[in-house]
């Protein structure tokens, strides 16, 4: 054992002895530092540990655990008893690490270590304080009483923003007031009474959640110390406690309080939980624009305990990343162990020991890259947080918070270019951020995940930015300007972690710029350093047209051809296309008809080669895919077979058939795009009809030739398989069209995809999923119509398309739909997101997202999930509700009917389950009995609020009827929403609604002086390339005489041409007094014409249009009667009696 144990000590202090070798290299470098701890702790060095931890501390910010631990070895290291130097000395680090993470650990462990000393100092020890420290007379004669107090109440302090663990903190201090008044005698009595008032009160100031509590415990402590001024201090106390109260449970926005914050964090089951729940807290603490405001005044900001949130919502994340830190640490150690243990092994044993080393590398690389999203995600928050202090408070606290924030998340190269441009704000010391880009440097944090630039990225270009912007640069003759140096500097290191270089491109671009329109005498210079061949640049068409621009500007057309050439001649060129059509371009304005025939000679060579290429590498992926499917299928299939041979003979079942069986399910599994559902009672032969499932069966294909048919498109995929729809998106600007293409089945969509980049009809073609060019687009101001949305996306790319939703069943829907003209253009507008409208009547910042199919909600199993719960207690929260419903399974969603006036529940909720079934289940609640009341808890119909009452209500109708107008001659593809915007710029518009298959619309109006202003209308009204014909609602015009219907068989349909009346689809019909009991004849002649072969073959349009009719003369004749002039009694006589011998005549 001894022997062992001694070549384990030999093999800590070789690591040691190397490790502090790369120390004095990079005698800054986190991992190192942390590495040099661990070593030395397992060797005993107690003193050299407490110095690389105070060295570490300086840098970033400790974890919790590493400042308790580091605490501790100070304080059992400091010289017993303490003298004044070693407390304060102990008292510094506290307040360092309470600099750091908001912890109520440390804060604990804080207050402890001062009523220890204290106790030590004035009190005899005893064996059950948990922390003895002892104390000198100098340090017992600082620590007096009102000294310590005031130590305590600052430390207690920092942590009355944990709103439901900061009474730990208050308990200790409180408990230390109670013993110095148990042993106060006379005048020191009554001044201890005194204080423990103030500490009460001062609690009672502060919201927690156990202010009750609080409060009755001050209430037994007067009637125990001044029961004669009892009444007198309670209501002090009730005076004090109430803003915090209100504050606790009573301030409710958007349905929810900090109490209802607080009690979702206790129940969170883990961090990422936690994560998640003080995201939402935090944007509810800060944004103002939710604040209630009364009487006209300004949201009333609490800037403590929104500092505390934020505080707080970094914390989870940072232990997180900390946790995945230690695992990669022993991945780290083992790949070590490895890598030692390699040589003199057996060619067996090596081959598993590499196989070993290829998972531990992936397993590390997982492991970065999940600290790397734990620190973006806690910079985020950090940023949020120094913009709010800016806003807030004042700009310098936002630089405190970004100061801060270099320390929490180092290795986030944004957050270090944020403290840049403040630090340059303030000051231009370059001195000053020279040490600070070299600090974010030497940390070695930036660099992980192996391989990731993007950090190093923008610290250099962050810089390089500054130096850029200085009025002044003294350059020596000969010297390279400091830009520039800054540039080279950073395309070197980029290198070095990642030999393809930096695929933005971002340093090279800001070089190129800055060398031709601020430091043009550099541009020499610069193009030699950007001229080294690395392969992000070597490979990307950006940098190959930014380069051959930069040459035509300088009138060297030679070498931006040359450049070109070589481009072309690369096979991992990223688009060639793009360069090809550049190179013809430059021959066309820069060159004669040799050069461009030439050019065009060798853009057809390479072109041959890469389709080439793309055939030889879709051929692969083909074969290793169908060989992935069949493996999968064949494991699927024996694995079932034996799954239920063992009990396929008592059941009765066939094996075989459900091994089949199971062996299809696992090939659908295994397709990318969801499978769309059959629908069920299609059996035997009968045709089979899919959902349409356009998100994941459309297709955007991009640089059709002009005047390209459908047809045409579809003759090009058909082989693989069925297309439902094809439109095509003209654009008389462009050189190319694009199209819509939909198929009818996903799985033809894998084949699709592989014909991209392939030629069509001699162009080659761009195919891409349609929703990864689309973006989902809303919180834009209510002014804003299409054209704006328009103006606002072009300057990122060509617009293909907009969709906007109708507003006929919600007028407050403000959203759209734009469909760009590829996903690379897309993903550049969505730099919009946030953006705020300049001007703009209400602005919250563009929501601007890709419009991902995959995180839309199912609408079925949300339709079928949610539970609507009636007879709730006005004083019910949400909190109430989740505790009902828990028992059932997971709730995902609750909505409270909440009263924002009154601040009280409505009496309902809808409840959102994960499952159908655990919706059912729930339904055992309904008729039980909660706070006194009954419940009614049902499964929510979504369509409850559209369904219109059964009460005719004739006088609206007819008002209705009067502010409403139909629009004609309607151009194909109209959109509701479209249609509407173009429309309320000549009037307001309540509603409209459109009829696809007659090319008409109804509109409703505000009021009958509005429809009048649009029947009276001079000019013409054009939409999309159609004059729009606007008629009262009751009359229509004629409608076609024959339509062709698609329904299987192609023949044609005859339609009425008799005019309509009124149109019964929007608004009940008049009623009309009965003057006798039903008349039989009607219910005959309705029986007669639905029997009549010939009305039978009419269209629903047909049927409609007859009721029309015969209702308006209905209508006549009521209100020829109601005139009560003896010759329409006479007619109406003669009517009846005709109409009643006609009907005897049917009749018989």
């Amino acid at each position: 054992m001894e022997g062992g144990s001694q070549t384990n000590m030999d093999a800590v202090l070789a690591e040691l002895s190397n490790l502090l070798a790369e120390l004095e290299e990079q005698p800054e470098n986190i991992f190192f530092l942390r590495r040099q701890i661990v070593l030395m702790r397992s060797l005993g060095m107690t003193a050299e540990v407490l110095d690389v931890y105070a060295k570490l501390s300086s840098l970033i910010m400790l974890q919790e655990e590493e400042w308790l631990t580091y605490l501790d070895d100070f304080v059992n290291n400091a010289v017993k008893p303490l003298d004044v130097t070693a407390f304060m000395d102990i008292m510094e680090k506290y307040v360092q690490a309470e600099r750091d993470y908001l912890s109520l650990s440390i804060i604990l462990q804080h207050v402890k270590f001062i009523i220890a000393c204290f106790k030590a100092g004035h009190t005899p020890q005893s064996s059950e304080e948990a922390l003895e420290v002892p104390v000198d007379e100098e340090v017992s004669a600082f620590l007096d009483v009102g000294t310590t107090r005031g130590l305590i109440k600052a430390a207690v302090d920092l942590g009355n923003g944990l709103l439901s663990e900061s009474q730990q903190l208050w308990q200790l201090w409180i408990d230390w007031e109670l013993r110095l008044l148990e042993g106060a005698k006379g005048t020191e009595k009554q001044e201890a009474i005194e204080s423990v008032h103030d500490v009460y009160l001062q609690r009672l100031a502060i919201p927690h959640s156990t202010i009750d509590q609080t409060t009755s415990s001050y209430s037994s402590f007067c009637s125990t110390y001044c029961n004669e001024e009892y009444e007198q201090r309670l209501v002090k106390a009730t005076e004090a406690s109430q803003t915090a109260k209100y504050k606790w449970s009573g301030e409710r926005r958007a349905g929810k309080s900090r109490e209802d914050f607080e009690l979702q964090i206790l129940y969170a089951t883990d961090l990422a939980a936690q994560a998640q729940v003080f995201v939402e807290y935090y944007k509810w603490e800060s944004n103002a624009r939710i604040k209630p405001t009364a009487h006209g005044k300004g949201p009333n900001v609490d800037i403590t305990l929104t500092r505390a949130v934020f505080e707080r919502a970094v914390v989870p994340y940072a232990k997180l990343a900390a946790m995945t830190q230690s695992s990669l640490d022993e991945i780290n150690l083992q790949l070590q162990k490895q890598s030692k243990s390699k040589k003199g092994k057996a060619k067996g044993k090596k081959k598993e020991d590499e196989l070993e080393a290829t998972t531990l590398a992936e397993q590390k690389q997982m492991a970065e890259e999940a600290i790397r999203a734990y620190k973006d995600a806690e910079a985020g928050i950090w940023a949020k947080y120094a913009s709010w202090s800016e806003e807030a408070i004042h700009a310098m606290t936002g630089t405190e918070v970004r100061k801060k924030a270099v320390r929490a998340v180092p290795h986030c190269g944004g957050a270090w270019a944020d403290l840049f441009q403040d630090t340059e704000k303030v000051t231009a010391d370059l001195q000053q951020l020279d040490s600070l880009f070299e600090t974010a440097l030497s940390l070695g944090l930036l660099f992980i995940p192996e391989g990731r630039t993007t950090e190093i990225t923008e610290l250099f270009l962050a810089r390089a930015a500054y130096e850029a912007r200085l009025a002044s640069v003294n350059v020596a003759l000969g010297a390279v300007h400091p830009t520039l140096a800054t540039i080279t500097r950073g395309l070197e290191t980029i290198t070095k972690v990642n030999k393809s270089g930096d695929a933005s491109l971002k340093l090279e671009k800001f070089a190129l710029d800055w060398a031709e329109t601020i430091a043009p005498e550099y541009l020499d210079q610069t193009l030699l350093v950007l001229d080294k061949p690395v392969k992000c640049r070597s490979s990307s068409y950006q940098f190959a047209l930014l380069r051959a621009n930069v040459e035509v500007r300088r009138d060297d057309v030679d070498r931006a051809r040359e450049i070109f050439e070589k481009s072309i001649q690369r096979t991992d060129l990223d688009w060639p296309e793009a360069i090809y059509e550049a190179f013809i371009q430059l021959e066309v304005v820069h060159g004669t008809p040799q050069t461009l025939q030439d050019t065009r000679k060798k853009i057809e060579k390479e072109q041959e080669k890469v389709a080439k290429r793309r055939e030889k590498a879709a051929a692969e992926a083909n074969a290793y895919q169908e060989q992935y499917t069949t493996a999968a299928i064949q494991g699927a299939a024996a694995g079932a077979v034996d799954a239920v041979m063992g009990d396929g003979e008592s059941k009765g079942a066939d094996p075989t058939q459900e091994a089949t069986d199971m062996a299809v399910a696992a090939s659908a599994d295994l397709s990318a795009a969801p499978v769309a559902v059959v629908q069920s009672g299609k059996d035997n032969g009968e045709e089979v009809h899919l959902k349409r499932d356009r998100e994941h069966t459309t297709v955007l294909v991009s640089g059709l030739p002009k005047g390209c048919t459908p047809e045409r498109i579809e003759n090009f995929f058909f082989e693989c398989g069925p297309v439902r729809e094809t439109t095509i998106l003209v654009d008389e600007d462009a050189m190319h069209d694009s199209a819509l293409v939909e198929f009818k089945k996903a799985e033809a969509i894998p084949d699709v995809l592989e014909k991209d980049k392939k030629k069509f009809e001699g162009t080659p073609v761009s195919i891409s999923m349609l929703w990864r060019s689309t973006l989902f687009v809303t919180n834009f101001p209510r002014e804003m119509d299409d054209g704006g949305i328009r103006n606002l996306f072009r300057q990122y790319g060509r617009i293909l398309e907009t969709r906007w939703p109708s507003r006929k069943y919600a007028d407050s829907r403000r959203f759209c739909y734009v469909t760009m003209e590829s996903p690379a253009v897309a993903q550049e507008a969505l730099v919009l997101h946030d953006y705020k409208v300049p001007g703009a009547s209400t602005n919250f910042g563009l929501t601007v997202l890709i419009s991902d199919p995959s995180a839309k909600t199912k609408r079925s199993d949300a339709a079928n999930s949610t539970l609507f719960v009636g007879g709730l207690n006005s004083k019910s929260t949400e909190v109430d509700i989740k505790g009902l419903f828990n028992e059932f399974g997971t709730i995902s969603h609750i909505k409270l009917g909440w009263d924002p006036l009154k601040r009280i529940c409505k009496g309902f909720a809808f409840v959102e389950m994960s499952t159908e079934a655990e919706a059912k289940a729930a339904l055992k609640l309904h008729g039980t009995q909660y706070k006194g009341k009954y419940l009614k808890v049902e499964i929510s119909d979504p369509n409850h609020a559209n369904k219109k009452s059964q009460e005719r209500k004739p006088d609206q109708a007819a008002e209705k009827r009067l502010r409403s107008v139909r629009l004609s001659n309607l151009p194909e593809g109209t959109q509701e929403g479209l249609l509407q915007q173009a429309l309320e710029k000549i009037v307001p518009v309540r509603r409209l609604e459109m009829f696809v298959r007659s090319h008409e619309a109804l509109a409703e109006l505000e009021s009958q002086a509005d429809v009048g202003k649009l029947l009276l209308r001079t000019e013409p009204f054009i939409f999309n390339g159609n004059e729009i014909t606007f008629t009262e609602q009751n009359k229509r015009l004629p409608p076609a005489k024959e339509i062709k219907e698609d329904s299987g068989n192609d023949r044609n349909v005859k339609l009425s041409s008799t005019p309509s009346g009124p149109s019964t689809m929007f608004a009940p019909r008049a009623a009309r007094k009965a003057l006798a009991k039903p008349r039989p004849t009607a219910v005959a002649a309705a029986k007669a014409v639905a029997a009549s072969p010939g009305i039978s073959a009419q269209g629903q349009d047909d049927f409609r249009a007859l009721v029309a009719a015969k209702n308006k003369q209905r209508e006549e004749k009521l209100n020829s009667a109601r005139e009560g002039s003896s010759t329409s009694g006479e007619k109406r006589k003669l009517e009846d009696g005709q109409e009643g011998e006609e009907s005897k005549r049917t009749r018989t």
